[in-house]
């Protein structure tokens, strides 16, 4: 029975973290400067603005967000709906910091439109350049001689075979 009890405090306690941290985590995401914020320096900007009694570990931020092994299920302190809402909170803002980055790309009296350029390319996956030269795991050596005797030996080298070089002994 005073497990119970425990246990339903802590949810408690949790679900109000829970409520606390993601009303004042939609006023930070609105703010169009947090778009080259890590997830982990969104969790860090959005404690700081919270008392410490409200602060949700890392951990349990990753399991709001789902990237635990742990289901919406096993947390307690938070519905199916709520976590849902709650991820797509942070994907519609992604997306609209990803709007205005492209606005201010395209406005031609944006003086610095290559920084806008430059965080797109760095945050959003999808927008990274993708290098120009593929390299094969197989690289192939072309070796080009310029007699028949080079010729034999090249071929002696590739075939694996021994190689008498003339050569003179050095005392």
């Amino acid at each position: 029975m005073i497990e119970k009890r425990k246990m339903d405090r802590i949810a408690d306690r949790d679900t109000s973290k829970f409520t606390t941290f993601f009303a004042k985590m939609k006023e930070v995401l609105s703010d169009e400067r947090c778009v080259i914020l890590t997830d982990k320096e969104l969790w860090v900007l959005v404690n700081h603005h919270l008392a410490a009694k409200d602060r949700p570990s890392y951990t349990t931020y990753k399991h709001w967000k789902g990237e635990q092994n742990k289901s919406v299920e096993d947390l307690k302190c938070v519905s199916v709906e709520e976590a849902a809402e709650f991820r797509q909170s942070i994907e519609y803002a992604r997306v609209i910091q990803k709007m205005n980055l492209t606005g201010h790309m395209m406005d031609e009296k944006n003086k610095n439109q290559w920084g806008s350029s430059w965080i797109l390319e760095r945050k959003f996956d999808d927008l990274k350049k993708q290098p120009m030269v593929q390299l094969s795991s197989n690289p192939t050596i072309q070796i080009t001689a310029g007699d028949k005797e080079a010729q034999k030996m090249i071929d002696q080298m590739i075939n694996g075979d021994t190689i008498d070089v003339e050569h003179e002994d050095i005392d």
